[in-house]
């Protein structure tokens, strides 16, 4: 029996062998699943109707416990164009995915990752809050507010 290469058969058993019984690759380590993201809520608001209080309080508690959490507020211009706030609390600080369809301002969706978060009246209320952000970075802006 011949082989066009000059090898035998038995060569090359003998080479597949010796591959297939080297030493395995060794696992890579990923990192940890992420905590599941505790679910605050999701306001919208028109017209100043729609404010959610709970949703709110919830992801603040949450950024304070730095316990990982969401809250999406939709807010209208007095145009009616909507303004979109995604807040995700992290273990180092809140990213914030603004999605602005206002017609008279920057339009787009803009990524914020904030170190700090505080809790800020909204004006003309006594009772309600919106957030200042923060040493933040890759949205454009260090400092912005969530009404």
């Amino acid at each position: 029996m011949s082989c066009s290469s000059g090898r035998s058969p038995a060569a090359l058993v003998l080479f597949l062998l010796a591959c297939a019984c080297g030493p395995s690759p060794e696992k890579v380590q990923s990192a940890p699943p992420a905590p599941p993201l505790k679910q605050c809520g999701t306001e919208v608001v028109k017209r100043g109707e729609g404010y959610d209080a709970r949703a709110r309080e919830c992801i603040w508690q949450a950024y304070k416990d730095r316990e990982p959490a969401e809250f999406t507020t939709t807010r209208y211009t007095i145009e009616g164009d909507p303004i979109t706030y995604h807040l995700e609390v992290t273990l180092t600080g809140v990213v914030v995915v603004v999605n602005s369809k206002d017609r008279y301002a920057l339009q787009g969706v803009f990524r914020h990752a904030c170190r700090n978060l505080e809790r800020i009246m909204q004006e003309g209320s006594e009772d309600r809050f919106g957030f200042a952000l923060s040493a933040c970075s890759g949205g454009g802006a260090e400092r912005f507010a969530v009404p």
